[in-house]
């Protein structure tokens, strides 16, 4: 069978009747994605690579919990997200320091800066981007995901409410509220 042909939602179904090989291709085709929303909640690769790897493997495990009434993208992005913040609250109670504050660029499946962008605007850009991900903790945590969804994954407002089991007008308000308070934290960026 040729599983790249087939749409996500017919993969996730393929791997809840017990069809391993669908899995392959969801971590081929998805991987990427992953392991960008994994680093853009913990900044650090190593760690952002087991959480990614952590995350597949509880897709793999629990698929049956995924239900056909919503998109299979949202949901996976969604096991990651929890699964990140969960680490980052255990990392937090042991009071561990990050020994890697270096900028690894982002993979597959992040925003892509336009490749005309001069050096001025690159940095800039990397100020921002980094900026940004210092003011992320700031937020409560599902004004966080909202943004990070919308923002980082491009997930559409419908998707997101879908995923979080909320309303598109909750939806809105927690991406509003996110915005409002980091204009306030980057206010000296404009």
């Amino acid at each position: 069978m040729d599983w790249s042909a087939l749409e996500d939602t017919e993969l996730a179904l393929a791997l809840k009747r017990g069809e391993d090989a669908a899995f392959a291709e969801i971590v081929r085709r998805h991987q990427g994605r992953v392991y960008a929303v994994a680093f853009r909640y913990t900044a650090n690769r190593e760690d952002a690579l087991d959480v990614a790897q952590e995350a597949l493997l509880k897709v793999y495990r629990k698929i049956d919990a995924w239900q056909p009434t919503g998109n299979f993208l949202p949901w996976l992005l969604r096991v990651t997200s929890n699964l990140a913040i969960d680490f980052l609250r255990r990392r937090k109670r042991r009071r561990h320091e990050r020994l890697d504050e270096s900028y690894v660029p982002m993979t597959e499946g992040a925003a892509v800066e336009p490749a005309s962008m001069n050096t001025e605007q690159a940095v800039r850009a990397h100020e921002i981007d980094v900026r940004i991900r210092e003011a992320l903790p700031r937020l409560s945590e599902r004004q966080r995901v909202v943004f990070m969804l919308r923002h980082y994954e491009g997930l559409q407002l419908a998707d997101i409410a879908a995923e979080l089991g909320c309303t598109v007008g909750s939806v809105k308000v927690h991406l509003f509220r996110s915005l409002r308070k980091l204009q306030k934290e980057l206010g000296d960026l404009r």
